[in-house]
């Protein structure tokens, strides 16, 4: 019920603050219909799905779930109206995760100004009582400091992992959590307690149940345990009580 709540007070927030209208409520997917926590796939099959994407690209339909961040590929230093657009999409029941925002060491853009612009997030994030996708690339050490100095209430989730089996425990060690999608490290895979293990299609075009059954092989899983234990996962972290 507490949970409910935080989800319908900001939706009405939303729509009579920002919006100017009285709120409407949206029909919510059913929790155990969530398999992939991280897609840019804007298709019918993503209702199964949260959908990722830029601030300024988001306009909820019904039934759907979205996280939206700023990607450290987008940071420039003109981001007043795709940070104005975050702050607000970020108190919209139908976001459950800020992100993907991170670090990216392969990018052109000034990693200084990564750095601001994902601190900002990690502030937002902690703001709105939301978990936070992480891209990160080659930056597993600057993400762990971060990770130290902000202690963050809410969990922090790295998208896409395809690290090697050391950096995957020292994810884990500080209580960052993995996220898999269609390449990974097998050996990487099989260190991450089920708890802590999601999967997600990211922009890959194989379908997640396919995802699914490779990952339950690789960890010597049965296939329904474990879209079970994932969505228990899913619930714990996106639908927090």
């Amino acid at each position: 019920m507490a949970r409910l709540k935080a989800f319908i007070w900001p939706y009405v927030v939303f729509s009579v603050v920002i919006l100017g209208v009285a709120p409407v409520m949206t029909p919510f997917l059913k929790v155990m219909e969530l398999l992939d926590i991280h897609t840019h796939r804007l298709d019918d099959k993503n209702r199964q799905s949260i959908i990722n994407c830029s601030p300024v690209e988001f306009f909820p339909q019904q039934g759907c779930y979205y996280s939206v961040g700023i990607h450290p590929w987008n940071v420039t230093s003109s981001l007043n109206q795709e940070w104005e657009a975050l702050k607000r999409a970020a108190i919209h029941p139908q976001v459950l995760a800020i992100g993907e925002a991170g670090l990216d060491n392969l990018t052109s853009a000034s990693f200084s100004l990564q750095k601001e612009i994902f601190r900002a997030q990690i502030t937002l994030a902690e703001k709105v009582n939301k978990p936070l996708i992480i891209h990160s690339v080659r930056t597993s050490n600057e993400i762990l400091e971060l990770k130290k100095e902000y202690s963050p209430r809410n969990p922090w989730i790295i998208h896409g992992f395809r690290g090697k089996k050391a950096i995957a425990r020292k994810f884990l060690e500080q209580g960052i959590y993995l996220s898999f999608g269609e390449k990974y490290q097998i050996e990487a895979l099989q260190v991450v307690p089920l708890n802590c293990l999601f999967i997600e299609t990211d922009e890959s075009l194989v379908e997640i149940l396919a995802l699914y059954k490779t990952v339950a092989v690789n960890i010597s899983l049965p296939f329904e345990k474990l879209i079970e234990q994932v969505q228990q996962n899913i619930r714990q972290l996106f639908f927090r009580e």
